[in-house]
């Protein structure tokens, strides 16, 4: 009893924010009342589902305290075939957890072996990060099981899947790298970017070259990341409170976070943020805080697809010049105390990830981590991944690659399904 009290309770979290329901094609918009009943019962433990967010099979969705869902991101639960998600994890922009996966039969038998079954759906543990453009197919677990104050969670960085997989407490996923049916990622494990891990010898083994241990540096991050968006979760469902309009489409950031404290709006024709300010709630996509564009709204319009996120709720400024095209769910974040500066002319593929972090090099005018830049005629190819890294004039980064921690020079090109991390070629994305 107890049990299903505390089952129906998570349920109603659905409920506590404005949210967006897509069930067989019908669009239910709950009541502006829900974020208002938040408010009222309490901040700090509000969850937030961004109103782009789609839910299917909702009764079978569960959330627990002060969760947060980005904007595009997909839970689709199949009939009695549920999500789970624990308290304090986070699930953000354009990810998609599928609870019901078609599995052929040798996949079956490895799912089994690891004491999962078709029907499992996904559970997802308490302070669990579910990373820009990562996926998870079902049926899953991570970090499902006892949570430890000690560890890290789990992160499943960018791009990254788990497809079928048991992920231990305190482990993670790199950017672009994979988890396959039946393997357990044990705790203390961490797959490295682009790595496709497919048997349990690859998984429990760094001399195999898929994996490594996790350092303390991880697990701070970990917890830096948790810890900012649980502070979004309550920000946005104050802001939803106060103006259910101000959560939809090009409009302010909430605000209210010691890393971002004051509400700001986009900013069009000047990408010195010195431009009109925009807020327009009916826009496809989701333009969040100072976003600063050297294009003006009707260009921005045309050049744009959609499901686009770009959130400038932690870090920010972002300073983009004038877009040649973006592809549709491409994503753009900072991390806390950084920004990002984007040329003129770059080309956006579809799903692309440009996140802001500092740097390995610093800044000599400012004595910290110089922050991610990107120049001018830069092409950016379908899935990739820009993290923490200066791109020159002219550069080019493949499909379904990354770059990390690196500096490109001018004109360099990355290939295809290729990781370059720390100025060098680390690997193929094996998947």
């Amino acid at each position: 009893m107890v049990e299903q009290r505390e089952r129906a309770r998570r349920r109603a979290l659905l409920g506590g924010s404005l949210l967006t329901l897509c069930l067989s094609g019908a669009v239910l918009v709950a009541p502006a009342r829900a974020a208002e009943e938040a408010l009222a019962t309490g901040l700090e433990e509000a969850s937030f589902v961004d109103p782009t967010a789609q839910v299917r099979s909702a009764r079978s969705v569960e959330l627990g305290h002060r969760v947060y869902v980005g904007p595009f991101a997909q839970l689709l639960a199949a009939g009695r075939v549920g999500i789970e998600v624990g308290a304090e994890s986070n699930v953000q922009d354009s990810v998609r957890v599928d609870a019901l996966v078609p599995r052929w039969p040798a996949e079956a038998r490895a799912l089994a072996a690891a004491g999962l079954h078709t029907f499992d759906g996904v559970e997802v543990g308490e302070r669990v990060i579910l990373a820009h453009g990562s996926a998870v197919q079902g049926p899953a677990r991570i970090g499902a099981d006892d949570a430890d104050p000690r560890d890290s969670g789990v992160f499943i960085s960018f791009g990254a899947l788990v497809d079928g997989a048991v992920l231990e407490r305190d482990t993670g996923l790199s950017a672009l790298s994979r988890v396959g049916p039946g393997v357990v990622l044990r705790s203390g494990t961490m797959v490295l970017p682009g790595k496709d891990v497919r048997t349990q010898a690859e998984a429990d083994d760094p001399a195999l070259g898929k994996v490594r241990p996790l350092v303390e540096a991880d697990r701070l991050f970990n917890a830096a990341v948790v810890e900012v968006n649980t502070g979004l979760a309550r920000e946005y469902s104050r802001l939803a409170a106060e103006d259910p309009q101000a959560v939809h489409g090009i409009n302010v950031d909430p605000g209210g976070n010691v890393f971002d404290a004051s509400r700001d709006a986009p900013t069009v024709e000047s990408a010195l943020c010195t431009g009109p300010e925009v807020r327009e709630p009916g826009s496809r996509n989701r333009v969040i805080g100072d976003v600063c564009f050297e294009d003006d709204l009707a260009t921005l319009d045309a050049r744009m697809g959609s499901r686009i996120s770009l959130r400038a709720d932690e870090g920010g400024p972002f300073s983009v010049g004038t877009v040649r095209s973006m592809g549709n769910e491409t994503v753009f974040h900072a991390l806390e105390g950084s920004d990002l500066s984007i040329g003129n002319r770059v080309t956006y593929g579809e799903g692309v990830v440009v996140h802001g972090g500092g740097r390995p090099t610093v800044d000599p005018t400012t004595g910290t981590a110089a922050p991610t830049t990107i120049g001018n005629d830069v092409v950016l190819g379908d899935g990739s991944v820009v993290f923490r890294s200066l791109l020159r004039n002219g550069a080019v980064v493949g499909e379904r690659s990354a770059v990390v921690a690196s500096e490109l020079e001018v004109g360099q090109v990355v290939p295809d399904r290729t990781v370059y991390a720390n100025d060098e070629v680390f690997g193929a994305v094996e998947w």
